[in-house]
């Protein structure tokens, strides 16, 4: 059997190396200030031969309590050495455990499978499971962990309290290796009556509500509503008040929490901390600032917008019988051209009594705001900001919302309709531009998540008209030509010939304006593709039934917003109203006032969408839900052109 001194000396070779040759001259004592000489800090050593046995194990108990793995388990090892059985098991466990505390846990396996357990007693058998489970966790191995573990159930509560502690840790940290928080939420609250220390009670409760709360909604009221109210409910309930997102302002949630639940061992430290983390409900405001850039080239834009929202302002049913309801007032402000007008138009608003501010639009602006620690009036900015708010480095305020018509959001979905489709094989073709790239590096990053190869990639000139030497790279069409040209020559006279495309592409992405798509399409069937599915975002539409313009068209899928694809202008009296009093201008900011119309309506529905980001609210853009960041996500119909006009298809 290899002490523990020769163990490390075989697996570390590089760190030992200087000392090989000395091995059998250096005494596991020196070998012990040896190692304990690379630590950092000054250590008192931990063994003395001339303390008794008793004493001597004392003080490497405490040597232990000190966080001295390393040099503990190095003088067990020699206990371990000089001793017989049982005690050489005993101490031999010991060091491994101790090494496996210290996170040298190839050192702690080399020194566990050395000891013999079908000899040992159950005490040690039932060491020798816990320690095998704690380095199958450490590997990243929880099958085998878990199947240690089974070994040892049945008799677990015959075991001191430290062996039922180390238990139920294990088995809640496998679960969560499984992704199996409700599990890991049952060991813990095993757990929580074998512990006396407050700081470890406070962490595990801290680990049953994190292990909760990351499980959907859905599933906490299905699991609450199939069991009897017990301690193990009361902690589902207390996490669904958490998960909701909402705190409500007169506290009655948790009011009734704690009538159902009286006897409950959460700590108030917990359960504030539930409450603290969720911002307060929304109020509906009695005044909204809209902040936009009235006067500079983004203008046109910026009108339309405020339009869209002034009309579904005004279009509010006069409310005549019923509790009345507050109807906010409303005050524009320009955005400005430069970051720090944002801070001061954001101020003024404030300044006048706004209790909710609409825009700004430009995304540098947002970028303004998005980096503020704190913002003490909502805001719901017109565009996405650049902020990586997944990061915990860089977090968004928590009262900015977010919604924008992105055209990155738009070929995520294109990918992920794809895919539903049944396709695996794309080929890209995008404008020359920094639109065209972000377009084209969103498709392509929610593509490969699912698998999915991008066979080809082509980019064109948006400002000309013939995209046929892009549309051909795409296709492959000039490898089958060069062979007819090799072929004539070796021939030496014409051949009957038809060139063939590329038969590794099963879908086309394309992302083009509609004036480009409409000779893009034709293109295509031209340079023998006219079967390959062509799947584009909204922009390839131009926002108006055009048989003539769209004529050529037909088969392309796209997506795009429910305001956009309504059959006829009465359906939408809202959308037929605009059209009669600008009819040119919504003809070409279609979409912008869209966008206008539900930044007024998602005011008021921030609170549910909040309270479970699973919920839509069915906007005039798309159907809106609620990330984790506040961004308002869309999800958008679909449509193919069919003789020209759009038909939306039948997703159920």
């Amino acid at each position: 059997m290899l002490n523990l001194s020769q163990s490390f000396l075989q697996l570390r070779p590089s760190l030992f190396r200087p000392y090989h040759r000395l091995r059998r001259l250096i005494s596991i004592s020196l070998l012990t200030a040896l190692l304990a000489s690379c630590a950092t800090g000054p250590r008192a050593p931990v063994e003395d031969i001339d303390l008794e046995p008793e004493d001597r194990l004392s003080k490497l108990e405490q040597a232990v309590n000190d966080g001295q793995f390393l040099d503990a388990a190095l003088a067990y090892s020699k206990l371990a050495s000089t001793s017989q059985q049982p005690e050489k098991n005993h101490y031999s466990l010991r060091a491994a455990e101790l090494l496996m505390d210290g996170n040298y846990v190839p050192q702690s396996l080399q020194l566990m499978s050395e000891i013999d357990g079908s000899t040992s007693s159950q005490d040690i058998q039932l060491r020798l499971s816990l320690l095998a489970a704690r380095i199958g966790v450490a590997r990243q191995r929880p099958e085998d962990a878990l199947k240690k573990l089974e070994t040892i159930s049945s008799s677990l509560e015959e075991q001191t309290v430290g062996l039922q502690t180390t238990f139920h840790t294990l088995r809640a940290n496998i679960y969560i290796l499984q992704n199996q928080p409700l599990g890991a939420a049952r060991e813990r609250v095993k757990l929580e009556p074998l512990l006396t220390d407050p700081e470890k009670i406070q962490t595990n409760q801290e680990a049953i509500l994190f292990a909760l709360q990351s499980l959907p909604p859905e599933t906490l009221r299905r699991t609450q509503a199939v069991v009897t109210p017990d301690i193990f409910t009361g902690w589902m309930e207390l996490a669904s008040i958490g998960q909701s997102g909402i705190a409500s302002r007169d506290g009655v949630d948790l009011d009734n929490w704690r009538k159902r639940y009286p006897q409950h061992p959460a700590l108030d430290v917990i359960i504030e901390s539930v409450i603290s983390a969720r911002p307060l409900a929304l109020s509906l405001p009695t005044q909204i600032a809209l902040i936009l850039p009235l006067n500079n080239r983004f203008a046109k834009a910026a009108s339309a917008i405020r339009d869209g929202f002034l009309a579904a302002y005004y279009a509010q049913p006069a409310n005549t019988e019923g509790p009345s309801v507050i109807v906010p007032s409303i005050r524009v402000y320009d955005e400005g051209d430069s970051p720090e007008d944002i801070d001061f138009a954001y101020a003024q608003a404030v300044n006048d009594g706004a209790e909710f501010v609409i825009g700004p639009l430009n995304k540098v602006a947002v970028n303004q705001l998005a980096s503020k620690d704190e913002l003490p009036v909502p805001v719901l900015a017109l565009n996405f900001s650049e902020q990586p708010a997944d990061e915990e480095q860089e977090r968004l305020p928590a009262n900015l919302f977010q919604m924008s018509l992105s055209p990155e959001q738009e070929a995520r979905q294109v990918a992920e309709h794809a895919w539903l489709d049944g396709h695996s094989r794309a080929a890209i073709i995008t404008p020359n531009t920094s639109w065209g790239a972000r377009v084209a590096k969103a498709f392509t990053e929610r593509w490969l998540q699912f698998d999915g190869q991008v066979v080809e990639k082509q980019t064109y000139d948006p400002k000309k008209s013939d995209y046929s030497l892009p549309i051909r790279r795409l296709l492959n069409v000039d490898d089958s030509e060069n062979r007819k040209r090799n072929l004539r020559r070796t021939l030496g006279q014409k051949v009957e010939f038809i060139p063939r495309r590329r038969q590794d592409i099963d879908f086309i992405f394309m992302a083009a304006s509609s004036r480009q798509a409409r000779l893009i399409k034709p293109q295509l069937r031209f340079h023998h593709a006219p079967k390959i599915p062509v799947y584009a975002t909204s922009h390839s539409y131009g926002g108006t039934v055009n048989k003539e313009m769209d004529r050529d068209m037909d088969g392309v899928l796209f997506s795009d917003m429910p305001w956009t694809l309504a059959t006829h202008d009465t359906d939408n009296n809202l959308k037929y109203s605009l059209r009669k009093h600008w009819p040119e201008r919504i003809k070409r900011y279609s979409r912008l006032y869209a966008l206008g119309v539900d930044a007024y309506h998602v005011i008021s529905q921030l609170n549910t969408l909040r309270r479970n980001r699973a919920n839509y609210f069915k906007g005039e853009t798309g159907d809106l839900s609620l990330d984790t960041s506040n961004r308002l996500q869309r999800r958008l119909m679909w449509a193919r052109f069919e003789r020209g006009v759009p038909q939306v298809l039948n997703e159920f």
